[in-house]
């Protein structure tokens, strides 16, 4: 093989690796610092659809990972059973979240009619450039207090 082929081959690999390096970069950039509205308003999707029984539309804001393992009849039983009580919710706030790279954690309180909230953790991954469910893990219903005006 001629010199000047050898100097085009090797050429092309590592321009072909610089440019799928800055690529990666540039995509591990975007989710470095993503908008806290954008995880929220997955979750508020989710919450709007399973509040107004649109099951099929909450479970297209789930991971590919969770539909992989759980089909629409499974998850529609859940949202009616196991997260019903989120239905039932008179109002709902997000807590301080948490990333790492592609995941994230966002704590949410769930305040029901009878004074009592739901504590649950929605954890989220980066997917197709978006945010999706991947869990809801549901904590024990506790009663709300009132300290000095400030509901908690």
């Amino acid at each position: 093989m001629k010199l000047g082929t050898r100097i085009c081959i090797v050429g092309f690999t590592l321009g072909s690796c610089a440019l799928a390096a800055f690529l990666q970069r540039q995509e591990n950039a975007g989710l470095a610092e993503p908008k806290p509205f954008e995880l929220f308003d997955t979750i508020q999707t989710h919450l709007r659809a399973i509040r107004t029984q649109r099951y099929q539309q909450a479970y297209l804001q789930a991971s590919s990972q969770y539909m992989d393992t759980t089909d629409l009849d499974r998850f529609i039983e859940s949202a009616r059973g196991t997260h019903s009580a989120i239905r039932q919710a008179v109002r709902w706030e997000f807590g301080i979240l948490a990333l790492e790279g592609g995941t994230a954690e966002v704590p949410v309180r769930f305040f029901l009619h009878n004074g009592e909230f739901l504590p649950a953790t929605y954890r989220l991954v980066h997917e197709n450039r978006s945010w999706k469910i991947d869990s809801v893990e549901l904590g024990e219903t506790e009663q709300a207090r009132t300290v000095a005006g400030l509901r908690m």
